[in-house]
């Protein structure tokens, strides 16, 4: 389920810096000088229409670092100062970085910079009072630095209006940001129906091609062979037993032979794979399901907070590492 966080700019510092990666975006080659060159390609090919990335972060903090943890791509982010709502954003990444906090924000009187960073979506004007309903009723009533919505509210807005979407639109006549996955799955449409036209002209031949998609969809034979004795020929979330449904799953993304540990591989229900690549159903490092709020009333709101079923074997457990990396990022 996506989530709501609030960051304030009560003050005139705040309100500066604002005006130094809200209002305007930040250089790219400030984040290449930070981050090099593969990660500061990866979030340009998140937002390829912006000549800079637009950010926001937190100070070192047990709350705030608690905060930030618990803060995921795609989740709403909402500014707050005056009393009143200004900006609405989703988050795009999250980063860690001293040196890049540093140079776009400078450090406070204490010598802290704001590294806990989140790279946001162009933020959107929005002008909502805290306290004007419906946005009381559902929010919180006042806000003391960075926080998170609770997720008891955020499942009543959801109840509610039907989607984070709707509520956004009637209470903040705005909208959320199409996500790069998004954007991708409908480029990837284009230029599958910009494809050739269909020509029956092999029968023998487009036999084969049926069984080789069939096997590319399941994943490499000797990793989903190694994945169906790890996982006794289950799927981690459903149970199913069904082998030809059955896929084996990349947690992090496949780079080369090493990325086919087994250790880096779920067995999965071909609809639960594509659900899982799509971050429309992701896994907690510590095992647990949790699904995007447009899955809730589904046929798989039944997995919501379910426990995944793991080797006996433990020594092929899925990789801790692995799961928050995927959990963190749709990869």
């Amino acid at each position: 389920m996506r989530q709501i966080f609030i960051f304030t700019a009560g003050d005139k510092k705040a309100r500066v810096h604002l005006d130094d990666s809200i209002l305007k975006p930040v250089s790219f080659e400030w984040m290449q000088e930070a981050l090099g060159q593969e990660q500061t390609q990866y979030y340009q090919s998140l937002i390829p229409d912006q000549q800079g990335f637009h950010a926001w972060g937190a100070v070192p903090g047990p709350v705030n670092q608690r905060t930030w943890t618990a803060m995921q791509v795609g989740d709403l982010v909402l500014t707050v100062y005056a009393n009143q709502y200004h900006f609405l954003s989703t988050v795009i990444g999250k980063l860690h970085n001293q040196a890049l906090a540093s140079r776009i924000w400078g450090k406070d009187e204490e010598g802290n910079t704001w590294e806990y960073m989140y790279l946001l979506s162009q933020p959107q004007s929005i002008a909502t009072d805290v306290l004007s309903p419906p946005a009381v009723d559902y929010l919180n009533k006042g806000y003391r630095g960075f926080t998170r919505i609770s997720d008891d509210k955020v499942r009543t807005i959801v109840k509610d209006f039907g989607s984070l979407d709707s509520f956004v639109e009637q209470v903040f006549q705005a909208h959320i940001p199409e996500g790069h996955i998004e954007r991708e799955i409908e480029q990837a449409e284009k230029d599958a129906d910009a494809s050739v036209a269909f020509a029956p002209k092999d029968m023998v031949d487009g036999r084969k091609k049926v069984l080789q998609e069939v096997v590319r969809r399941q994943g490499q034979p000797k990793f989903r062979k190694a994945l169906l004795a790890a996982y006794g020929k289950k799927c981690a979330v459903t149970g199913c037993d069904v082998e030809s449904v059955l896929e084996a799953a990349h947690i992090a993304p496949y780079l080369g032979k090493e990325s086919n540990a087994v250790q880096n591989g779920l067995l999965l229900r071909a609809d639960i794979h594509t659900l899982f690549d799509l971050g429309e159903l992701k896994i907690t490092e510590q095992g647990q399901v949790q699904l995007h709020e447009t899955l809730y009333g589904t046929v798989y709101e039944q997995y919501q907070g379910q426990q995944i079923k793991l080797p006996a074997n433990q020594a092929f457990a899925p990789s801790v590492d692995a799961l928050a990396l995927k959990y963190e990022r749709v990869l």
